[in-house]
């Protein structure tokens, strides 16, 4: 195909030498006529500037055939290679070019060393089935309470003055765009290693004692076509932009949606009175998740029975009596939508999301309920006595049957969207003493009166601030607070006194300070300061106080 170009623009070439032949020739004949004038100087002036121009125009020509081979290699969304660019290079920061194709691929990712010492409030060993060091809503949703229902004082001291470290922080990224006539195609795959945690089914006792540890866990993996884009990315709404930058990679309360899900969006520009916006809606893939007398449950299938008294539970209780089956149960996706204004001092965002929850045990048990809500995030840049790199965060989110979206990107499934008296005890919360609901006999399921089933959906808030402040070029601190709350009503999962659970949470508060420096762009280090407050529906109240270090270098 070059040699054809090349021929090409030769004969292109030699049609502009013929053209300049021909004028010269009629230059001269010119010249001849007129050399009994005094013009005759002034016309071979002209002729000579024509032949002059003429040679300027074939090496512009030449040029332009160059840039042409270039863009015709990698397609028309890729850029003018400065001079000295490797002809390898992609068409967006730090891709290559696959050979032969118009794709250009990046492969990049981290590798993280974090190390968490817990002055109170953190785990005790690594030999307790979970990642070690993983802060944020996780470890703070499920803390060991200090006092009031559920605190256990044995637990509390072996949970204090704790060290532990992991590399699970580390990741692998990979990522391609393709021109096409529909719009850019992309593609995106990343991994970390929280698969131990993520798993209940992996081992993970003492999962830094082997060489074979650490399970790889699937982070992102997602596809766009133009506006449109299907897999797991990002949920609908999830603003990272005022997301605070800290080394807890284990989410904030105030903050909106489940971090990454499965879903399609559609993303499109809007013009409005204050400026363009960026409307992006999406079907995100469903969960319906409830809290009952005997604690929570988010399988959204139906589960056999096993022996009365059994400790394997897979219903909506957490104690030892075995409720028949699981009630729960999806049938449409999320309706989610985020409306984005960018603006010089920085953006705001509106979101929302409806979602269906579902309660069925095939046996009579029927009701159906709407979760729904929204929120408002952003970020400002103050631009305030020369710190131009300063930054102001917020998030803000309230609905009532919210569950996952008021996760603030934490991981598991702290906070359900419904609570019930299913599985109560009878004679208790509504369910009468001769028919009791969702409990099995050995090796049989037993249904019950779906009047005696009491639902209702869980009112929710939240709200985070955070701010930055860059000391250096090279050196920056991040100070941030977010309060999550959650009014779940104990009459219908019971008090105390009713043997409810004492683990559900009503109010969760968690703020961290950090110095991060960075001595070259890819590689932060530095140390980080964690406080965390848990308050149960049964008042059972715990504190964690958390130093943590952190080093990460990105390729």
């Amino acid at each position: 195909m070059t040699r054809i170009r090349r021929i090409g623009a030769f004969a292109a070439i030699g049609a502009l030498a013929a053209a300049a032949a021909l004028t010269t020739g009629a230059g001269a004949a010119g010249a001849q006529q007129l050399s009994a004038t005094p013009a005759a100087t002034g016309s071979a002036t002209t002729t000579q500037d024509e032949l002059t121009q003429l040679r300027a125009n074939q090496q512009l020509l030449e040029q332009r055939l160059d840039q042409l081979e270039q863009i015709a290699q990698v397609g028309p969304a890729h850029p003018q290679l400065p001079p000295g660019t490797a002809s390898l290079a992609g068409s967006f920061p730090r891709s290559f070019l696959i050979p032969g194709t118009d794709t250009s691929i990046l492969i990049g990712g981290q590798v993280t060393f974090d190390a968490g010492y817990w002055i109170s409030g953190g785990v005790s060993n690594n030999d307790n089935g979970v990642v070690p060091s993983i802060n944020g809503i996780p470890l703070l949703a499920s803390m060991t309470l200090s006092s009031g229902p559920g605190a256990s004082a044995a637990a509390r001291n072996r949970d204090d003055n704790v060290l532990l470290a992991s590399p699970y922080a580390s990741r692998l990224h990979f990522e391609t765009r393709t021109p096409t006539a529909f719009g850019e195609a992309d593609t995106v795959i990343e991994f970390d290693f929280l698969g131990c945690a993520a798993s209940a089914h992996s081992n993970c006792s003492n999962n830094l004692g082997t060489t074979n540890s650490i399970i790889p866990r699937l982070r992102l993996a997602y596809a766009t076509l133009g506006p449109f884009m299907a897999g797991q990315n990002w949920a609908v709404g999830f603003d990272l932009a005022a997301a605070p930058e800290t080394f807890d990679t284990g989410g904030f309360p105030g903050g909106w949606g489940p971090a990454r899900v499965p879903e399609v969006t559609y993303t499109m520009q809007l013009p409005t009175m204050v400026g363009p916006a960026t409307l992006e809606v999406g079907l995100v893939a469903p969960e319906s998740t409830a809290v009952g007398p005997f604690g929570s449950n988010t399988l959204a299938s139906d589960t056999a029975s096993t022996a009365l008294g059994a400790t394997a539970n897979l219903g909506l209780n957490g104690a030892t009596t075995e409720i028949s089956l699981d009630p729960l149960h999806t049938t449409w996706p999320d309706a989610a939508a985020a409306l984005t204004f960018q603006q010089p001092w920085g953006h705001l965002q509106f979101k929302t999301v409806v979602s269906d929850q579902i309660l069925d045990d095939g046996m009579g048990l029927d009701q159906q309920f709407i979760g729904y809500g929204g929120g408002i995030s952003g970020n400002v840049q103050p631009h305030w006595l020369g710190w131009e790199k300063d930054n102001f965060g917020f998030n803000t989110l309230i609905g009532n049957g919210l569950g996952r979206w008021a996760q603030g990107g934490g991981g598991g499934n702290f906070f359900p969207s419904l609570a019930t008296n299913y599985g109560a005890t009878p004679g208790l919360l509504g369910i009468s003493v001769g028919n009791p609901c969702g409990y099995g006999n050995v090796g049989q399921l037993k249904g019950c009166s779906a009047s005696n089933v009491l639902a209702t959906t869980i009112p929710e808030w939240g709200a985070e601030v955070n701010y930055q402040h860059w000391w250096t070029p090279t050196l920056r601190s991040t100070v941030d607070g977010g309060i999550l709350y959650q009014d779940v009503p104990t009459t219908l999962v019971g008090t105390a006194a009713d043997g409810g659970p004492t683990g559900l949470n009503k109010t969760l508060v968690l703020s961290h300070v950090n110095l991060i420096w960075s001595p070259v762009p890819f590689v932060n280090t530095g140390f980080e300061f964690l406080y965390g407050h848990r308050q149960t529906v049964q008042n059972g109240t715990g504190n964690e106080y958390m130093v943590d270090y952190d080093f990460t270098m990105k390729f």
